[in-house]
């Protein structure tokens, strides 16, 4: 314990009237003298002055109202843990010396020998798990996110926590940190000094079609002196490329186009040839995966008049490897060329829009150009009719002939489109319409996370919609893209023709325009993650340890009750307030593995239908892929610990922090002389009485 003491004044008045008073009574006192000295000898004067005096003094000291201020710092009792990054990418000797584990421990052994007696020091170590010094089957990876998560669960009651690591190969997310002050030391040094040639970058497709082309490419980095390396493409264990790279720029692209005819999940690995003297091996290498697919969804396109739409619509279609597209189209007179995927028993299309409902149903879904309603004959009406009314998808374009301007208000197919179709149509408007979403359609998967800035410069105005279709996108006050079921399939229309500009205007509405494609194709035909009556989209398409996923559910039946579990332990599933249907489930990885979400939608006591997902968590970079340390990401971790980040230069500077934010509390107590208790009041009296003893002795009473 430390205590002290200091006198603090507080002065009941301003400094100029403190002043004035004390004047005052200076001047009364010299007044009372001279009256006394009229009559007594100096001696006596100054003895019955002496009580007036001492009087003064203590209003004097009243008025200043002084306190005494006493400091107590008291060591706190508790533990203060470490924990100690032991992962493989901490044994790299980056200062020519020590590994950074190495200096590290040193680090911690100095805190050690600074705590005070009252402190406990409890020590842990991480890789992929949490576990206590010296524990053996460490598999060298590093998951910073999961360590934090176990951290909140086992450090209760903690003073502090002390981090020490070099980060690790990916920013660290966690949601859920530990509730004690969380001071991170960044272990690591300058890379400028380093010799080392390292993968910087990877990028591959996620998912790609069996047999068609695709490219691997990464980019490699230099530090130190290096010339033409080698870089080797396997997968699974077998070189399929190589080729050399320059690296006397310190930085180049190597670029690998691949087939790959064997369908499921490729694991794949990109190395760059280890050369003498490098920092570290870690980085040369960077495993990957490539989940190859055949083509899921089949979708037909179909028009009399080729527009500017096809080109986009082929080229967005074509970059997902879930959708076959397949376009027929007349070139001259009523011949028929046939473009992109074919389907074994497609053989009609090769004389047009088919007229039977068995080929219509090889296609998942089917996109209909803008062309005049005489283009038809009744059987090929029919066909489509049908087509939709069993199971099937249609999507109709605008233009300026479709919808009513097209002649279609009378035929057969008026009963699939979501307006009712007037032969008055208006002209086909142009301009420039912003797009917006409208109140029906919010949150419908086909327009989900459209939330970029939209606009058209056409746009139909087919008619009012029906009253069981649903406007998803409204432009200039009309309902531009609608949907609505029919029978057992389903019907969207898109009165405009101008949707493909999207396309050619930016890269995020590029995104958007593809995006919006692929949802309304998946939506329509009813293959969405999920099935025909659950659609699940998940927030990620990848979870590291320690992080939250969130799952967006819509249910297209009514009087659905919804269960799901991760790993058999209950999930909430949470209904979206004012919107019907539709629902919200959140999940947290703790650590690394694989996890089975599994929902169950009843319809009374019967299942109506369950949906299963299996997620991977699992950081993407193998451990030591970056070994720059990211002092940004840390001293975020830090801050939002509570705590704060230094760097391992600035370790000797720990003590006197974590002395201040840890280990001792200030007790500050404040106590005025003059209120704290009788004793000022005792003297007052005791003079009063003094005063009067004396005047009397006097003869002044």
């Amino acid at each position: 314990m430390i205590l002290l003491a200091t006198l603090q004044w507080r002065p009941q008045l301003n400094p100029l009237l403190c002043g004035v008073v004390v004047l005052a009574m200076g001047g009364w006192l010299y007044w009372t003298y001279r009256r006394l000295k009229l009559r007594f000898p100096i001696g006596k004067s100054l003895v019955l002055l002496t009580p007036k005096l001492l009087m003064m003094g203590f209003i004097a000291f009243a008025l200043f109202d002084p306190a005494w201020d006493f400091e107590r710092r008291e060591s706190q009792k508790g533990k203060l843990v470490a924990v100690v990054d032991v992962s493989a990418s901490m044994n790299v000797v980056d200062d020519r010396h020590d590994s950074r584990l190495t200096r590290a421990r040193k680090i911690l052994d100095h805190i050690k020998d600074d705590l005070p007696s009252d402190v406990a020091l409890e020590t842990l170590e991480f890789d992929t798990q949490l576990h206590k010094p010296g524990e053996t089957n460490r598999t060298g990876g590093t998951d910073l996110g999961g360590c934090l998560v176990a951290l909140s669960e086992q450090t209760s009651g903690a003073l502090g926590i002390v981090l020490l690591t070099d980060g690790g190969d990916e920013p660290v997310r966690a949601a859920t940190l530990p509730a004690a002050p969380l001071t991170v030391i960044g272990i690591g040094t300058d890379p400028t000094n380093w010799n080392d040639i390292a993968i910087a970058g990877l990028e591959a497709p996620a998912t790609v079609e069996k047999d068609t082309q695709f490219e691997i490419s990464a980019d490699l980095v230099a530090r130190g002196t290096a010339g033409h390396v080698g870089v080797k493409l396997e997968r699974d264990g077998k070189t399929i490329a190589e080729q050399q790279a320059d690296l006397s720029n310190k930085r180049v692209r190597v670029k690998f186009p691949v087939i790959c005819s064997e369908p499921g999940l490729q694991h794949y690995r990109l190395s760059v040839e280890h050369m003498p003297g490098e920092l570290s091996y870690l980085n040369n290498d960077r495993p990957f995966t490539v989940d190859v697919q055949k083509k899921a969804l089949h979708v037909l396109y179909f028009t009399r008049e080729l527009g500017m739409d096809f080109k986009m619509l082929r080229s967005e279609i074509g970059r997902d490897p879930g959708l076959a597209f397949t376009a027929l189209f007349r070139t001259l007179s009523e011949h028929f060329t046939v473009q992109g995927d074919r389907l074994a028993g497609d053989e009609a299309l090769d004389a047009g829009f088919p007229t039977e409902v068995k080929t219509l149903q090889l296609f998942d879904c089917i996109v209909i150009g803008s062309f005049a309603a005489t283009d038809w004959s009744k059987e090929q009406f029919d066909a489509l009719v049908k087509y939709v009314e069993q199971g099937g998808a249609v999507i109709f374009l605008g233009g300026e002939k479709s919808f009513g301007l097209g002649g279609y208000a009378s035929t057969p197919l008026a009963a699939l489109f979501p307006w009712q179709l007037d032969a008055s149509e208006p002209d086909l408007a142009r301009g420039a319409f912003t797009v917006n979403i409208p109140a029906a359609g919010a949150g419908h998967p086909i327009v989900a996370g459209l939330d970029t800035s939209l606009t058209l410069s056409s746009a139909n105005n087919p008619g009012a919609l029906k009253p069981g279709a649903t406007a998803l996108l409204s432009a200039n006050k009309i309902p531009v893209v609608a949907v609505q079921s029919f029978g057992k399939g389903k019907v969207l229309g898109i009165a405009s023709n101008t949707l493909w500009e999207w396309a050619r205007k930016s890269e995020a509405l590029r995104n958007a325009y593809g995006l919006f494609w692929r949802q309304a194709v998946r939506n329509l035909t009813g293959k969405t993650e999920g099935g025909r009556y659950l659609s699940v989209r998940w927030d990620k398409d990848h979870y590291n340890p320690g992080e939250q996923a969130t799952a967006d559910i819509r249910v297209s039946a009514e009087g659905v009750r919804l269960s799901a579990t991760l790993n058999q332990s209950p999930v909430a599933v949470d209904t979206r307030q004012g919107r019907a249907g539709e629902f919200g489930s959140q999940c947290r990885f703790k650590e690394r593995g694989e996890y089975v979400y599994r929902l169950v939608a009843y319809q009374g006591d019967a299942v109506l239908e369950t949906y299963e997902k299996t997620l991977p968590v699992a950081p993407l970079l193998p451990e030591g892929s970056k070994l720059e340390l990211d002092e940004d990401m840390l001293r975020k971790l830090a801050e939002k610990g509570g705590g704060s980040y230094v760097r391992e230069s600035e370790a000797d500077q720990l003590r006197k922090m974590l002395a201040a934010k840890f280990w001792q509390k200030t007790i500050v107590t404040e106590t005025p002389v003059a209120t704290s208790g009788p004793h000022f009041a005792v003297m007052v009296m005791v003079l009063l009485v003094v005063e009067w003893w004396l005047r009397r002795k006097a003869n002044l009473i």
